[in-house]
């Protein structure tokens, strides 16, 4: 039985950033690290992305079909919901009703797909994609050419903070409350 296609399929009318990454630790171990990370710890801000300050979950994060509410610096927000959780291998996500007038007006949501492959040597290659669901072909304009590149940079900043932390043995990160 072929499983359910959640996110978007690629394509050009959803534009997409793709980040990958080699870490020194087991699939395994990066998916427990990664898959519930505290998002204000590896996403402090970019400069057209504010920072993430807090969610609604922060524990328990582990089952497809949970929404939480993603708190950002300047006071908006935005409703994630996690899509699919296959542990040790892949999950996905999206973000949708974005409070923030630019993110709602451009688009109607982000979806998220982690997936982790086991490289058989102790460490894993992290493959992320980003894709927008934009409300119009000037919104996919504007996100393809301005947009995606703060993403993508938001991204390779969030999961070189992961890297590191795991590489460096602090896995464990205190949650701001």
């Amino acid at each position: 039985m072929k499983t359910p296609q959640l996110t978007t399929p690629a394509s050009n009318k959803y534009p997409q950033t793709v980040v990958v990454m080699t870490i020194n630790a087991p699939a395994g171990e990066a998916f427990d690290y990664i898959a519930p990370i505290y998002l204000p710890h590896i996403f402090p801000g970019t400069a057209l992305i504010p920072a993430i300050v807090d969610t609604s979950v922060n524990e328990g994060w582990n089952k497809a079909g949970l929404s939480r509410t993603v708190y950002f610096k300047d006071g908006t927000t935005s409703k994630e919901t996690l899509l699919t959780y296959n542990e040790p291998v892949s999950f996905s996500y999206k973000n949708e009703q974005f409070t923030s007038k630019m993110l709602g007006a451009l688009m109607i949501r982000l979806e998220g797909e982690w997936e982790f492959t086991d490289l058989k040597n102790g460490t894993t290659k992290i493959t992320w994609i980003y894709r927008t669901i934009p409300k119009g072909f000037f919104s996919r304009i504007f996100i393809k050419y301005v947009l995606l590149k703060a993403l993508h940079s938001m991204l390779v900043q969030a999961l070189t903070i992961a890297k590191q932390d795991m590489e460096g043995g602090s896995t464990i990160i205190k949650k701001r409350h």
